[in-house]
């Protein structure tokens, strides 16, 4: 098989995903593949690179410098969803390395889907504490070192249903903790390090329109793993993982989405396991982990506007809380969090965009977020 290339060069700021972002420059340079023969790519569809050098500074992470890409292609070119791959690799001058690749790969006609990441990191991390009970003089940092490796797949079933399984490994290297910390001093399971392992089955339904920018459609994850001894994991524990995502189209240009995420441990999960809030995707406004417990449970809403070709605006809020058998839920604790931001189509035919996003929680500092795709 023969794949004849074009390749074009187009610079451009892109994205790039941290918890708070002050500086990305991005260079992309698109690498479009034309004709293929039936077995590969869509006849009609072109295999798009972006290669992204990159400069960045966070609180967390000071300077990073570092490089990425983005391909996004189709196995098939009738009935089958865009595939996405990406990789990086940045070094901080706190001397922390971020090393990555993932991928969600779907066979000509959907037929089976496989989804990914591999990596290696060395990074600090923030702990608060576990439940809601908590204050800002409780942070404390850590380090860890750790590989990753994530992979699910499912075969489809019947139209929109994907039946599968669903594996992850992390082996954590956890030093430099405050020896005054709740870390040390405290009963919390984990903060020597160690290996999780767990498998079990996944059970997916899709029927959004778009993979990278849904405007209509449904969504739904439900997963169960089981960490154990057997698999090579140092903690005995069981996860649930329920996601629940629907798009609402009101006109054209508008659509409303509306996500239900919760997470559930059982048994001896580490503390750098347990359900959490916060981040780029789940509940903006709040910094990620900064609540952690057995138990999790969001609910979202987004409204997103395109009032040029290319550019758009979003508005959105979150509640959630976490919870535990210890630390029973109670509705006074529930976080809320709201926020707005601006949207801009990379290219004209692929809908993946850059993602600006300000958030806020009451009681919490201001969030930013620069990162591409949606959050959810």
């Amino acid at each position: 098989m023969i794949i004849n290339t074009l390749i074009c060069f187009e610079g451009t700021f892109v994205l790039f995903n941290v918890r708070f972002i002050f500086l990305f420059l991005f260079v992309s340079f698109n690498c479009l593949a034309q004709k293929a023969d039936s077995d590969g790519i869509g006849k009609n569809d072109k295999l798009t690179i972006s290669v992204l050098p990159l400069v960045y500074y966070t609180p967390e992470t000071k300077w990073v410098f570092g490089a990425g890409a983005v391909g996004s292609f189709k196995l098939a070119n009738i009935d089958t969803y865009e595939s996405l791959i990406t990789a990086g690799l940045a070094y901080s001058l706190r001397k922390q390395i971020l090393t990555y690749a993932s991928w969600r790969i779907f066979t000509p006609a959907n037929k089976d889907l496989f989804i990914g990441e591999v990596g290696w990191y060395s990074y600090v991390y923030y702990f608060y504490g576990v439940g809601n009970d908590i204050a800002e003089s409780d942070q404390e940092s850590y380090s860890a070192k750790y590989p990753r490796i994530r992979f699910d797949y499912a075969r489809k079933i019947s139209p929109n249903l994907y039946l599968g399984i669903r594996y992850g490994f992390d082996s954590y290297d956890i030093y430099d903790l405050d020896p005054t910390g709740q870390l040390i001093n405290g009963e919390f399971t984990g903060p020597q390090g160690g290996v999780v392992s767990g498998i079990g089955p996944l059970l997916v339904y899709d029927s959004r329109d778009n993979q990278l920018y849904p405007t209509n459609g449904n969504y739904a994850e439900v997963s169960f793993q089981q960490y154990a001894k057997y698999l090579g994991s140092d903690f005995k524990y069981n996860r649930v993982v329920v996601d629940l995502r629907n798009l609402f189209p009101i006109k054209d240009n508008q659509v409303f989405a509306t996500n239900f995420y919760s997470e559930l441990t059982s048994g001896g999960a580490p503390f750098f396991s347990l359900a959490n809030m916060g981040g780029n995707k789940r509940m903006r406004g709040l910094f990620e982990g900064k609540y952690r417990d057995q138990n999790s449970v969001i609910l979202q809403g987004e409204y997103r506007y395109k009032f040029l070709p290319r550019w758009g605006a979003a508005f959105f809020s979150g509640v959630g809380n976490v919870f535990s058998a210890e630390n029973k839920f109670q509705f006074q604790n529930t976080k809320l969090t709201y926020g707005t931001g601006g949207r801009f189509q990379l290219t004209k035919k692929k809908k993946l965009n850059l993602r600006l996003d300000l958030a806020h929680s009451p009681g919490e500092d201001l969030q930013f977020y620069f990162t591409f795709g949606e959050a959810f």
